[in-house]
């Protein structure tokens, strides 16, 4: 938030000292005021489509279930199918929960109930709306990301797209270098990346002194994990949440079949790991196993592959 801040401060000075403020100051209360999305705009902003009807018939009992344990209203949200072979699709701010496709079709009756209450987990105990803040709050960085990102990679491709050209990239092909074009992108990629970064932070130093450029930067190379780490939280959490409402031995059922699934992927590396939304699924089926635990109940080990 700090650095979207010092950002949108930023382009304000543009306009000078007293318009940076205003910029700043109502960037600031407007973020509480934005409302989530209404439920028809979920296709809009997320690959998801309406349950038909033999979907519906199997997902509406277990979804009323899952609500009345929680004690919720069941019509407050609206349902939604993403059309993924993983376990677990999404919940989104505006009481939208999506469970997907492969779910409905392959998982018993109360393994799509603790599906569906994990996804419930995610709206319950004001989560959603601190997402809906965390976005808004963090949207400078994001778009100042993104650009980033585009903006270095099309320079990347278009001194490719001139090393071809010269004849440079068919004397690698010459030497026996595969993929030359792509060689050539990543190779200019990096340290382009590195270059702008700096002059970025040699810029906001001029604006902000050095100190608070050093910081912001670190910061933002930091934000990414931060913003990981939180998401593996909720996971957690929402996991805990599905455990609570009854379902602990159905989640870890459906934690150890997506396991099994995904067992003969490669292990990702530890920066892999750092920059994943969702913790490892050992980790997952170990914090079940201590949740249920501590109710006297006893759930198995998972399965092995």
């Amino acid at each position: 938030m700090v650095i979207s801040g010092l950002l949108v401060y930023g382009a304000g000075t543009l306009g000078g000292p007293s318009t940076a403020l205003g910029l700043t100051l109502t960037w600031l209360l407007v973020g509480p005021l934005i409302p989530p999305p209404t439920p028809d705009m979920a296709p809009l902003i997320f690959r998801v489509r309406r349950p038909r009807p033999e979907e519906q018939a199997v997902l509406i009992p277990a979804w009323h279930n899952v609500a009345q344990l929680a004690r919720v209203s069941a019509d407050d949200y609206s349902l939604w199918v993403q059309d993924t072979r993983d376990v677990n699709a999404l919940a989104a701010p505006g009481h939208i929960v999506a469970v997907t496709g492969w779910a409905i079709a392959a998982l018993g009756p109360r393994e799509l109930e603790a599906v569906l209450a994990h996804e419930l987990g995610h709206h319950l105990g004001g989560g959603q709306r601190a997402h809906m803040l965390a976005y808004w709050y963090g949207l400078p960085v994001a778009l100042i990301r993104t650009g980033y990102r585009k903006i270095t990679w099309l320079f990347a491709v278009f001194v490719a797209q001139a090393a071809h050209i010269v004849g440079f990239v068919a004397l690698l092909r010459l030497f026996g270098v595969r993929k030359a074009m792509d060689v050539i992108c990543f190779a200019v990629l990096t340290p382009t990346r590195v270059l702008v970064f700096v002059a970025a932070v040699l810029g906001a130093a001029t604006i902000f002194g050095i100190p608070t450029a050093v910081i912001a930067a670190a910061a933002l190379l930091a934000e990414p994990f931060a913003k990981q780490a939180q998401r593996r939280w909720s996971e957690i959490r929402a996991d805990a949440v599905a455990v609570d409402l009854g379902y602990g031995q159905q989640t870890h059922t459906v934690l150890d079949l997506w396991l099994r699934r995904v067992s003969t992927r490669r292990e990702p590396g530890p920066l892999a790991r750092m920059l994943d939304s969702h913790p490892p699924i050992e980790t997952r089926l170990r914090a079940v196993r201590t949740r249920v635990g501590a109710s006297g109940c006893v759930i198995p080990p998972p399965r092995s592959a």
